[in-house]
């Protein structure tokens, strides 16, 4: 399955490399000035093994996000990134459900663990406000204990890893990369070993059929769908494009 996510995404992931944390790069397909419509079907075509997953999406970004947009854009601003990523990051850990909880007991739009919350200064994780600043504030501090030698695209990805698996796993899966003579500075690198390495650490804790490594590449890819998705259609509402 991962495989397949992977080569789905293969022409989007380089579309996030010319827009992460700006909308200034060329959105997907073209578009009729004319008509001025939306491309879904250019969207459709990525999310064509997940049909109603992207229905559900495009439904939730009309009537869910516009309530939570303002906190996603201020914390953004705070951490200097575009809002899009983090609206991203959230839909992918509550579908922007402020009430959504795990069976771990971690909850709210981000997600945030007890731990994490106290960490960021958060006394309410249902909180939208709350959550959404704790969220962006701990990737924000994430972000910023990988090297700044490694790519900024690299490191956003690393970055996402980092704040599903905790930074010592993914510190721990570029260690390995480097011990095999590929690039710790890179997320294709170390995506690749980052599997070998949660296999090897939780073999004994995992169900079977679980492939945690697998579960890991997949919330970023799927995060990185959302953001492109996202950034596409704030882009077109810029510029006057309407969905058909």
């Amino acid at each position: 399955m991962l495989s397949n996510l992977k080569f789905q995404y293969s022409f989007i992931s380089f579309l996030c490399l010319l827009t992460v944390l700006t909308l200034e790069a060329p959105a997907l397909g073209s578009y009729s000035q004319e008509n001025k419509t939306f491309p879904e079907d250019e969207l459709k075509f990525f999310w064509r093994d997940d049909k109603a997953g992207f229905t559900t999406f495009l439904y939730r970004a009309e009537n869910r996000l516009p309530k939570y947009k303002k906190f996603f854009e201020q914390a953004a601003e705070e951490i200097n990134v575009h809002w899009t990523l983090i609206a991203a990051i959230s839909y992918q850990e509550s579908h922007w459900d402020p009430k959504a909880i795990s069976q771990t007991g971690v909850r709210g739009l981000m997600m945030l663990t007890q731990k994490t919350a106290k960490e960021m200064g958060i006394r309410k994780r249902t909180d939208p406000n709350q959550s959404i600043l704790g969220g962006a504030n701990y990737f924000q501090k994430t972000l910023e204990r990988f090297p700044k030698s490694i790519p900024k695209a690299d490191r956003i990805w690393m970055s996402l890893a980092a704040y599903n698996l905790g930074f010592m796993n993914l510190n721990q899966a570029r260690q390995l990369t480097d011990k095999n003579g590929r690039n710790a500075e890179s997320w294709s690198d170390v995506s690749e070993f980052l599997p070998i390495y949660l296999d090897r650490r939780y073999r004994d804790e995992l169900m079977e059929g679980q492939n945690k490594g697998e579960e890991a590449l997949e919330y970023v890819e799927r995060i990185r769908l959302y953001y492109e998705t996202l950034s596409l259609i704030e882009k077109n509402k810029r510029l006057g494009f309407t969905r058909s």
